[in-house]
């Protein structure tokens, strides 16, 4: 065997080799967060009624985080959101005289993929990132062990909450920022467009029914319990630095984007394939 060849074959291995341990971490990741989304189904169906004060309380804050404090900026990007593809599509469908088109393929656009991404993006940057942070925080502190210490199952305390706050929050928002898209974003270009408003309403009630409904529901339950269980699984994955705690969140983030993204295509191709 040559020199190059020999060089060729030890460069192959290493690639291989890389390769091999990128995939065996994230077949490992991927089996400790199912582990995890196990343990809270199962324990979550073992809550006693005198637990339940503190998981409501619990969950009642993550919604006051995740949902009501992010009105203001699901709003604010709904309108913006709405009242842009409104003007681009009327500017592409207006060349071929099929303006009658134009709010069936708006609700079709928000309902179906702009207003869930942009929920769980929001969620992701708000509300993902500070649970990360505070489970890497707990864990340094130690007030995790100090749970488990006292008799109190953190996943019952800690994590459950958080994924049904989770899923009523992005339900909730995904459908208010579709509301406020298509409604909002029709006042805005309505005010440098020649467009119809009870036709814009009569189209509207074509397209939305309950196969729109659906994937609102699916998308809202796949959003609400990834992101906060991804989240709280990097932060709860750090050891014995502070330092961590950044490069935690960090992680929470992009894997919680990639799952995004990859669960939305996946719910779109599965509904309207």
């Amino acid at each position: 065997m040559s020199t190059q060849e020999a060089s060729l074959d030890g460069m192959l291995w290493r690639v291989s080799a890389r390769l091999g341990t990128a995939v065996r971490r994230a077949l490992g990741r991927l089996g400790s967060m199912s582990w995890i989304l196990y343990q809270c189904f199962w324990h979550g169906l073992r809550l006693r009624w005198h637990q339940m004060g503190v998981i409501f309380d619990v969950v009642r804050m993550q919604i006051r985080f995740t949902a009501l404090e992010a009105l203001g900026l699901t709003c604010f990007a709904a309108f913006l959101m709405g009242g842009i593809t409104l003007l681009q599509v009327f500017g592409q469908l207006s060349a071929f005289g099929a303006e009658t088109y134009l709010s069936r393929l708006l609700a079709r656009l928000v309902i179906r993929e702009l207003g869930p991404l942009m929920v769980a993006i929001i969620l992701i940057g708000r509300s993902g990132t500070a649970i990360a942070a505070e489970m890497a925080t707990m864990k340094l502190s130690g007030e995790v062990d100090s749970l488990w210490a006292c008799g109190m199952n953190p996943i019952q305390f800690l994590l459950i909450p958080r994924i049904l706050g989770g899923i009523i929050s992005a339900f909730t928002l995904i459908v208010l920022f579709g509301a406020v898209a298509l409604l909002g974003g029709f006042f805005l270009a309505w005010l440098s467009l020649p467009l119809s408003w009870r036709a814009f309403l009569d189209s509207l009630g074509e397209v939305i029914g309950s196969r729109e409904l659906a994937i609102t529901a699916l998308k809202s339950l796949v959003f609400g319990i990834f992101i906060p269980l991804i989240c709280a699984y990097c932060g709860l994955r750090v050891q014995a630095s502070t330092t961590e705690i950044p490069q935690a969140v960090t992680r929470a983030a992009v894997y919680s984007l990639v799952v995004v993204l990859l669960g939305g295509a996946l719910v779109s191709v599965m509904l309207y394939a």
